[in-house]
C-alpha cells in the first residue's frame, strides 16, 4: 500500500481542510502509512493534535515556503513516502519543489476552485512539479485543460462527505421555524453570492411571510450583507449565525438549503445537506450542476438571477412532499457518488496507479 505524506497550508478552516484532514485519517485507518503537514498556527494544526497521526508544522507560503523547501525535502526523505499529495495552491510550489528535491515521491495536487489557473510561467511551474491533478469537477478540469494543462495529468475525482456522520438519523436537532428555514453554510466571500440570496429573499418574505434564512458562516462580506439586509427591510427575517461548530445541527434545523454561488469547484456544503436528506437550491455556477440533479434531488438555476433563486426557494417552501422527496433522493446520491470511503478508495487507486501498480 502506497505510503503518503498530505500537505495543507491554509491558514483557516474550511471545506478544504474537511477534505486534507479526512483523506489522511481514512487513509490511515485503511491502514496505510500517512503524514501530514500543516502550515505553523494555523486552525488545521490545532486540530491535528487531537488525532493520531504523524503530523508537523512548517512554514508552507511565500518566500517562507521556499526557504522550507530543503526542510521539508528532508523530512520525505526520512519518511520515505511514494506520495506527496498538496491540497492547496499557496504550497503548491514550495511543496513541489521539496518533492523533487526528494528524489521519489510522485506529486499529486488536488484543485478545487473553478478560478482560472495562473497564467505565466509560475503558473506552469508549479503544475510541471506534479505528477497528477484532482480536479474535483468536469467544470474544474475544463479550466485546467483551458489553460494548457496536458489532458493525461488531469483525473476527475469529487471531494467526499462522510454520511455516518451526517446522517439524519443521528444529528443533533435544532428548532426550526415550522417548516419555513432556508440555510446556506458557507464562508462570506461575494463569490459564495449572499448578495443574490438576499434580493431573492426579499421576494420569499413578501409571498412565504413565515419564512426564515439563516447564514451560517464568518467573512470579509459580512458587515456589508447585514446593512444590505437591513436596507431591504428583511433584516428581521435573515439571521446571521457565525460560524458553524456543528454543522449538522445547523442542516437538522433548515427545510431547504441554499448555495447560490457565482464560482463554485464542486460545493462541499451541498454533499452535506445532500448527505442529511435535505432538499437544495443551487445555481448553475462549476460543478454544483454535476452534484444536483435539476428536479431529483433539488433545484438547479442560473448563477446570480436572483427571481429565479426565489422562485426555486418557494417553490419547496409550498411543496414540502416534493422536497421531502428530494430529500431522500439527495441522501441516496450521496451515498452512492460521494461518501467517504467509496471517494477515498478512488484516490488510493490513483496513487496505486501512478506508481505502476494498478488502473485507477
Amino acid at each position: 500500500m502506497p505510503s503518503s505524506v498530505q500537505i495543507d497550508g491554509n491558514r483557516g478552516w474550511g471545506g478544504g481542510q474537511v477534505q486534507s484532514l479526512g483523506l489522511a485519517l481514512a487513509l490511515s485507518a485503511r491502514g496505510e502509512e500517512t503524514w501530514f503537514v500543516a502550515h505553523s498556527g494555523g486552525e488545521l494544526a490545532s486540530r491535528l493534535n487531537g488525532t493520531y497521526l504523524s503530523w508537523e508544522t512548517m512554514s508552507l507560503r511565500g518566500a517562507a515556503g521556499l526557504l522550507d523547501s530543503r526542510r521539508l525535502a528532508r523530512r520525505l526523505r526520512q519518511w520515505n513516502a511514494d506520495i506527496v499529495h498538496i491540497h492547496d495552491s499557496a504550497s503548491q510550489g514550495p511543496a513541489g519543489l521539496a518533492a523533487r528535491l526528494a528524489g521519489k515521491p510522485k506529486v499529486v495536487v488536488t484543485r478545487r476552485t473553478e478560478f482560472p489557473v495562473r497564467a505565466g510561467w509560475l503558473g506552469r511551474a508549479k503544475y510541471a512539479l506534479c505528477d497528477c491533478v484532482i480536479c474535483v469537477s468536469e467544470a474544474v478540469r475544463r479550466r485546467c485543460l483551458e489553460a494548457g494543462l496536458p489532458e493525461t495529468k488531469l483525473k476527475v475525482v469529487p471531494d467526499f462527505v462522510n454520511c455516518r456522520h451526517f446522517d439524519p438519523h443521528a444529528a443533533p436537532t435544532e428548532a426550526g421555524h415550522g417548516g419555513q428555514t432556508i440555510a446556506i453554510v458557507g464562508r462570506l466571500a461575494r463569490t459564495k453570492g449572499h448578495r443574490v440570496l438576499l434580493k431573492a429573499m426579499r421576494e420569499v418574505s413578501g409571498a412565504a411571510p413565515e419564512a426564515r434564512l439563516v447564514i451560517y458562516g464568518e467573512g470579509e462580506e459580512k458587515d456589508a450583507l447585514q446593512r444590505e439586509a437591513a436596507a431591504a427591510g428583511i433584516d428581521e427575517r435573515v439571521t446571521f449565525a457565525g460560524f458553524a461548530a456543528d454543522v449538522r445541527a445547523a442542516l437538522a434545523a433548515a427545510d431547504v438549503f441554499v448555495m447560490p454561488s457565482l464560482s463554485e469547484g464542486l460545493g462541499v456544503a451541498v454533499l452535506e445537506a445532500m448527505a442529511m436528506a435535505k432538499p437544495v437550491v443551487v445555481s448553475d455556477a462549476g460543478g454544483l450542476p454535476e452534484s444536483v440533479v435539476d428536479g431529483e434531488t433539488g433545484l438547479v438555476v442560473p448563477a446570480g438571477n436572483a427571481a429565479a433563486l426565489a422562485e426555486a426557494l418557494l417553490s419547496l417552501l409550498r411543496h414540502r412532499n416534493r422536497a421531502k422527496e428530494m430529500g431522500a433522493a439527495g441522501r441516496k446520491r450521496a451515498l452512492e457518488h460521494y461518501d467517504r470511503p467509496h471517494v477515498v478508495g478512488r484516490i488510493a487507486a490513483l496513487y496505486e496507479e501512478l506508481l505502476g501498480g494498478g488502473d485507477a
